[in-house]
């Protein structure tokens, strides 16, 4: 029988990988607490995927926890069911007379898609009505 939290998905951030990574304390508690759930990344937040692996901070040990994190995650890809959310999103967010950044927009709306609570401190996502959404 699966437990409630094993039925959570969650769809980790950039700036949530690289701040557990680089040893946050609020982003470790997080982790700590979600660890077990399934957890994913947005095909998106693959320039993060980057980032981390070509060494930019030059650091083997984050590169080697990053690795094991990305063991556990599966990638959530962007396709036309999330391309048509993201229009709907960024014409209500205009329609407020707001705007969105476009890698913002295009993750949340992966997440949104796939039922995913998405972790992050960018305030950008809390303009995306319905998104279910978690801050550190």
């Amino acid at each position: 029988m699966m437990t409630s939290q094993e039925r959570i998905k969650y769809c980790l951030d950039a700036s949530f990988i690289i701040d557990l990574l680089n040893g946050k304390d609020n982003a470790i508690q997080v982790y700590e607490e979600i660890k077990d759930a399934p957890l994913s990344v947005t095909a998106i937040a693959s320039v993060a995927l980057f980032e981390i692996l070509r060494g930019k901070e030059q650091n083997q040990d984050k590169t080697q926890k990053f690795e094991e994190l990305r063991q556990k995650m599966t990638v959530l890809p962007f396709g036309e069911r999330e391309a048509e959310e993201a229009s709907n999103i960024e014409k209500a967010i205009h329609q407020n007379g707001l705007t969105i950044d476009i890698d913002d927009l295009l993750i949340g709306a992966t997440a949104k898609m796939n039922g995913a609570i998405l972790l992050s401190n960018d305030s950008d996502y809390q303009k995306i009505g319905g998104l279910q959404l978690r801050t550190y």
